[in-house]
C-alpha cells in the first residue's frame, strides 16, 4: 500500500504578525452525546466513549464487514492489505468492536466511501510510515466514524483530510495519548475546496494535546502564500463545521481555521489551554456558537505565547453566540475575545465571560485599511463595526479595562452587564470611534465605568449596580442538525424575518436590515435605514436579515410573518408609522388620564397593554381610565401634554418609567445633538495599550459630595489635559450641578432633565434622579457613573 505523503501535507502558514506567537493547553472535557454516557461506560465504546450513529447501508453499493473479510481484530497484525482491497468508491467498510493495527495509508479521489465502527473500535497505529496515519486527498463524500486511536511515546496519528466535493465527515474520533511527535505535527490537517463541499468534524476529541497544532486548515489559495500586503487569489471554498469537539493543551495553537475562505461553523465543544488561541477563525461567515472556552492552567503553555480565547482574526461577517468563556490562570493574552485588525463586522451576543486574571474580556483592534494580506479574503469587508448584545463580563480582573474598542465606527453595545471587583478596574474604553451606541447596560467596576477618547458615543439607560450572570458549563453537546452552512438567511445578520402570503407589510428594527435573499428590492420591496416594507402576492415569500430587536410591525390579514422561524402577530408590536409606546399602569387604584401627541396616535401593541371601552382616541388626543390594569397606545412624534384627571398611575414610555409631570418636555425625543466630530485616533491596534489614556484622571473628593435623597446618582466627566470635550446628557428625572467634585463654568448648563457643557483639563459633575436616557460626548474624556452613590 502506498504510504507516501505530499510535500505540502505538513506545511504551515507563514506569517509576520507578531500576535501569532502564542500558545495554550487544557484539561479534559466531556463530549458525550446525550444519553450515551452510561452505555459507553458499560460497553467501552470508542471515540470519546460514544457509540456512533449508524451510517445507512442503503447509500452504498457494497457493504463489507472487515473482520469477516479477514482483518485481525486483536491488534497483533496490520489490516492494511484487507482494507486496501475495499478502498473503493460507493463502499461501506464496517469495523466490529475490537482492536485493529493500522499502518499509515493514503488515498486520493475516494467517492462515497465510509469506514465506521458502529459500536466503537480501537486503532493501534504501526508508525513505520511517518507522522500521518490517514491521508485523504480529493475526497468526495468520505465518512470516518467511531474510533479510539493510540499514539504512544513520540508518535503521531494525524489525519490529513482534503475534500473537494460532497459531504465529508470525521466523527467520534479520539486520540488516546498526548502527541509529542514535533511542533509541526497536529491532530488534523484539513482543506475544503469547492463552494458546495462540506467537511464536518463532529465529536472529535483532541483533548490530550501535544507539541503541535490541534487542527490546522489550509486555505484554497492559488499558488504560494502571498507576501505581506498582497491580496491572495482564491479558489472557491466549501463549508467547514466543527461540532462538539474538544481541542485542548496544544503547545502551538488550538483550532486554526482563519485561513479558510468559506463559511466556518464552530458549534459547541470545548477549547482550552492551548497557546496563541483556543479558536481562531474568519472567512466570509465565521460562527462560534455554544462553545466552552477555558484558560485556567497556564502550566500547559510554558512558552507563554499570547493565549487568546476566541480570535476572530479576519473575515467579513463574524458571530459569537451563546458561548461561555473563563480566563482564570493565563500568561500573556490579548483577551478572551479578540476582534482582529483584518476583521470585518463582528457580533457577540448571549455570551458570558469571566476574567480572574489581568486580561481583557474583549479587545476590538483598530481595523487595517484595504488592501491587506489575509489569506481567507479577496475583497474588503463592507462593515468593520462591533455589535455586542446580552453579554456579561464578571470576575476579579484588576488594573485594566473589561472592554477595549479602537476605531470601530458605528458600533452598538446593548444590554451589557459588566461587574468586576478587582482594584482599579475600568469598564468600557472606546478610542477613536464615531457614532457608537451604548445603551440599556450595567457597569459596576472599581475604576472608571466608561472612558471615551476621541469618540462620539450616544449612551442611554446605563446604570451602575447589578449582579451579572456567570459562565455555565453543563458538559452537554450542542444540538446540531447538519444545516449550519445552509441557512435560508443569506444576509449574514443574526435575525431573520420571513414574510409569506398575499398583501402588504412593513417592519422596523433597532439595527441594520439587509435582504436575506428573497426580497425584490428593485420593484415592490424596499429597505430605508432601519425600516423595510413590501408586498407579497399569491403565496410568495420575502425575507430579510436584521440586527437588534424587532421594534415595529405592520401586516395585512393575508400575510404571515415569521421571526427566526416562529410565527408572530403584528398586533403584538407597535405600528411602523407609530413606533413609540406609552403605557399607563393603574397599580394604585382608579386613575383617569388624558394626553396629546404632535404626531399620529393609535392603539398600542397587545403585549404592552389593553384598549377598553372606557378608553378613547380623538385625533392626536387620548383619554381613558385604568384600575389595576395597563392601557397602551402607540404614537409618533412627541407627547406634548399629559395629565391625570383622577388618581395617579405609573407611566412608561418605550419601556422606561417616566415622571408624568415631565411629559411634554421633549422626553420622547431621542435625537442626538452631538456634532459627530472627528475621532482623531492614532492607534493602529498593534499593541495591548494598557497604559494610562489621556483624559483618565482621579475624580477626587467624591466622599464630600452633599447628600441629596432627591438626586441620588452621581455623574462625573473628567476632561483631557489638552483640548476641549463637549457633552450633553438627558435623564428621566432631574439633573443639577454639584461643584464639590467639579466646577461650574459659563458653558455648562443644567435645566430640568437635561445638562450640557464642556471640559478642558477639569471635571464637571452632576447629581440626578431617574436613569440616563441619552449621553453624547465629542472629544476625549472619562465618564464615571455611580448609581445610588449618596444613599446611606
Amino acid at each position: 500500500m502506498a504510504r507516501e505523503l505530499a510535500v505540502n501535507d505538513t506545511e504551515e502558514e507563514s506569517t509576520t504578525d507578531g500576535d501569532n506567537d502564542g500558545l495554550l493547553l487544557g484539561r479534559r472535557s466531556y463530549l458525550q452525546m446525550a444519553g450515551a454516557a452510561a452505555a459507553a461506560a458499560a460497553t467501552g465504546a470508542g471515540a470519546s466513549g460514544v457509540a456512533s450513529a449508524a451510517v445507512s447501508e442503503n447509500n452504498y453499493n457494497t457493504v463489507v464487514n472487515i473482520a469477516e473479510a479477514g482483518a485481525d481484530t486483536s491488534g497483533n497484525r496490520t489490516i492494511n492489505s484487507v482494507l486496501e482491497d475495499h478502498l473503493q468508491n460507493n463502499t461501506l467498510v464496517k469495523f466490529p468492536k475490537g482492536t485493529y493495527k493500522l499502518a499509515p495509508f493514503s488515498k486520493s479521489g475516494l467517492k462515497n466511501f465510509a469506514m465506521v465502527a458502529p459500536n466503537g473500535a480501537t486503532i493501534v497505529p504501526d508508525h513505520s510510515g511517518g507522522t500521518t496515519l490517514i491521508s485523504l486527498s480529493r475526497a468526495q463524500g468520505v465518512h470516518i466514524e467511531g474510533f479510539d486511536v493510540e499514539q504512544p511515546g513520540s508518535t503521531s496519528s494525524r489525519v490529513v483530510f482534503k475534500a473537494t466535493s460532497g459531504t465529508n465527515v470525521l466523527k467520534n474520533w479520539r486520540l488516546l495519548d498526548r502527541q509529542d511527535a514535533g511542533s509541526e505535527v497536529g491532530g488534523a490537517f484539513l482543506q475544503c475546496a469547492g463552494s458546495d463541499t462540506v467537511l464536518t468534524l463532529e465529536n472529535v476529541d483532541f483533548s490530550k494535546g501535544g507539541l503541535g497544532m490541534g487542527v490546522w486548515v489550509r486555505p484554497t489559495i492559488v499558488g504560494d502564500y502571498p507576501d505581506v500586503g498582497e491580496v491572495p487569489e482564491l479558489d472557491p471554498a466549501g463549508t467547514l463545521n466543527f461540532v462538539n469537539c474538544d481541542v485542548s493543551r496544544w503547545d502551538h495553537e488550538g483550532l486554526y481555521a482563519s485561513a479558510h475562505s468559506g463559511p466556518v461553523n464552530v458549534i459547541g465543544g470545548r477549547y482550552a489551554n492551548s497557546n496563541i488561541q483556543q479558536i481562531r477563525t474568519g472567512g466570509p461567515k465565521a460562527v462560534v456558537k455554544g462553545a466552552e472556552v477555558v484558560c485556567d492552567d497556564k502550566s500547559h503553555t510554558p512558552r507563554d505565547r499570547n493565549a487568546r480565547g476566541i480570535w476572530m482574526k479576519e473575515g467579513h461577517e463574524m458571530l459569537i453566540e451563546d458561548c461561555d468563556i473563563i480566563m482564570s490562570d493565563v500568561g500573556a493574552s490579548s483577551g478572551a475575545i479578540v476582534h482582529g485588525t483584518e476583521g470585518g463586522k463582528m457580533t457577540v451576543r448571549n455570551t458570558r465571560i469571566k476574567i480572574d486574571d489581568n486580561v481583557k474580556a474583549l479587545k476590538s483592534r483598530s481595523p487595517k485599511s484595504w488592501p491587506f494580506r489575509a489569506v481567507s479574503m479577496d475583497s474588503a469587508p463592507s462593515s468593520r463595526r462591533l455589535v455586542m448584545e446580552n453579554v456579561s463580563v464578571t470576575g476579579t480582573a484588576s488594573g485594566d479595562e473589561a472592554i477595549l474598542i479602537y476605531g470601530r465606527d458605528g458600533s452598538e453595545l446593548r444590554n451589557l452587564c459588566v461587574e468586576q471587583n478587582g482594584s482599579n478596574q475600568n469598564g468600557i474604553q472606546i478610542n477613536g470611534s464615531s457614532n457608537v451606541t451604548l445603551r440599556d447596560s450595567t457597569i459596576n467596576v472599581t475604576g472608571q465605568a466608561t472612558v471615551f477618547n476621541s469618540s462620539n458615543v450616544n449612551t442611554a439607560n446605563v446604570s451602575g449596580s447589578e449582579s451579572c450572570p456567570t459562565p455555565n458549563f453543563d458538559g452537554r453537546p450542542v444540538e446540531y442538525d447538519g444545516n449550519t452552512g445552509g441557512s435560508t438567511n443569506e444576509s449574514g445578520l443574526p435575525n431573520h424575518v420571513e414574510v409569506t402570503g398575499d398583501g402588504n407589510y412593513a417592519f422596523a428594527a433597532s439595527g441594520e436590515i439587509k435582504n436575506a435573499g428573497k426580497a425584490n428590492l428593485e420593484k415592490e420591496d424596499s429597505i430605508e435605514a432601519q425600516t423595510a416594507s413590501g408586498t407579497v402576492v399569491n403565496g410568495g415569500t420575502d425575507s430579510y436579515g436584521f440586527e437588534g430587536e424587532l421594534n415595529a410591525l405592520d401586516a395585512d390579514d393575508g400575510v404571515t410573518v415569521k421571526l427566526n422561524g416562529e410565527a408572530v402577530n403584528a398586533a403584538d408590536y407597535p405600528s411602523v408609522s407609530r413606533p413609540n409606546v406609552i403605557a399607563i399602569s393603574g397599580d394604585n387604584g382608579l386613575a383617569s388620564y388624558e394626553f396629546t401627541v404632535d404626531g399620529e396616535l393609535g392603539v398600542g401593541p397587545a403585549s404592552a397593554g389593553t384598549f377598553n371601552e372606557e378608553d378613547n382616541i380623538h385625533g392626536a388626543t387620548a383619554e381613558g381610565a385604568t384600575a389595576g390594569g395597563r392601557d397602551a397606545y402607540s404614537f409618533s412624534g412627541n407627547i406634548t401634554q399629559f395629565r391625570f384627571t383622577e388618581g395617579t398611575a405609573t407611566v412608561y414610555v418605550n419601556g422606561q418609567e417616566v415622571d408624568p409631570s415631565e411629559l411634554g418636555s421633549d422626553t420622547t425625543d431621542g435625537g442626538s445633538t452631538d456634532d459627530g466630530s472627528s475621532d482623531g485616533s492614532t492607534d493602529d491596534g498593534s499593541t495591548d495599550d494598557g497604559s494610562e489614556e489621556e483624559g483618565r484622571g482621579d475624580t477626587g473628593g467624591e466622599e464630600e459630595v452633599e447628600r441629596d435623597s432627591d438626586h441620588p446618582h452621581l455623574l462625573v466627566i473628567n476632561g483631557p489635559s489638552e483640548g476641549v470635550t463637549n457633552y450633553s446628557v438627558a435623564v428621566t428625572g432631574e439633573i443639577k450641578h454639584t461643584d464639590i467634585v467639579g466646577t461650574v463654568d459659563a458653558e455648562d448648563e443644567a435645566n430640568g432633565n437635561k445638562a450640557s457643557g464642556a471640559v478642558a483639563g477639569g471635571i464637571d459633575a452632576y447629581l440626578f434622579s431617574g436613569d440616563i436616557t441619552q449621553f453624547n460626548l465629542s472629544g476625549s474624556a472619562s465618564v464615571d457613573l455611580k448609581k445610588d452613590y449618596q444613599q446611606e
